[in-house]
């Protein structure tokens, strides 16, 4: 017998039966070495609403803000409020920031405790109160119910204003001009494609711009397209020969920004 052989062939079985045995055993299992991890849930993921209140009762709109403030007072430091202010269908350009302006100085809480909202507009002007408890709370949104369309301003009487289509807005613009992308929205890769923001323009008889609205396209550039709308110059536009103001929709265009398109 050929021993020499015999245990050649002992020795290899030896090997496989083991690495048989080690692919099978359930302790070197790969899966027990992964770490799944998992998002905290958020013990308040809702923000409250903690009140509403008329702007025109300044009675009960006091009273509401003394207890808003002790209810914020009561909460965890990271608890912070948030003010949403709506005008009302019969505005001024400034009611907004007036509205404002008033509440914020009656509420006298710092930044960090407590912030503010244009909400856009209602019916009526109304204040909206709301309380976030922690930082994982989702943000509280306004709930506007009334379109830049449906204004009328103090300062627009009807009978001196004309409503006009998004074409014969721009048709009466002198020279169109482009929005800037901001840092924020460059930070994010939006200006890498063109964007266009709608913004609600109220012009007087003088061709100048006295109030905007910007609504629709992306959020991060809103801001800046009500700012470059400001800087818009209309020619006057008269009926009759008597000089109008009127109101409409023009279209502030963002070109891309190719320096986003360096590292393509």
């Amino acid at each position: 017998m050929n021993w020499k052989a015999f245990f050649l062939t002992l020795f290899v079985l030896t090997l496989a039966v083991a690495a048989i045995s080690a692919q099978d055993d359930p302790d070197d299992d790969d899966s027990d070495d992964e770490v799944t991890y998992s998002k905290p849930q958020c013990l308040a993921p809702a923000a409250e609403k903690f009140d509403e209140v008329s702007f025109s009762d300044k009675a009960r709109l006091d009273r509401v803000i003394a207890d808003y403030q002790e209810r914020l007072y009561s909460m965890p430091g990271e608890a912070k409020g948030y003010i949403i202010v709506y005008g009302g269908q019969q505005t001024s350009f400034t009611e907004l920031a007036d509205i404002t302006s008033y509440v914020k100085g009656h509420v006298g809480l710092p930044d960090r405790k407590v912030g503010f909202i244009n909400g856009g507009y209602r019916h009526f002007a109304t204040v909206e109160f709301a309380i976030e408890p922690l930082e994982c709370t989702e943000s509280y949104g306004a709930s506007p119910t009334l379109g830049p369309e449906d204004l009328q301003f103090k300062e627009f009487p009807v009978a001196d204003t004309l409503k006009l289509s998004k074409d014969a807005v721009r048709l009466q613009a002198e020279k169109e001009i482009f929005g800037q992308c901001p840092p924020a929205a460059r930070a994010m890769r939006v200006c890498s494609q063109p964007n266009e923001v709608e913004v609600f323009v109220a012009v007087d008889s003088t061709g100048t711009v006295r109030f905007v609205q910007g609504f629709g396209g992306h959020p991060l550039l809103r801001q800046a397209a009500t700012l470059t709308a400001k800087s818009w110059k209309f020619r006057q536009l008269s009926l009759g020969g008597k000089p109008k103001n009127f109101v409409g929709v023009i279209v502030v265009r963002f070109p891309a920004d190719e320096s986003e398109n360096i590292y393509d």
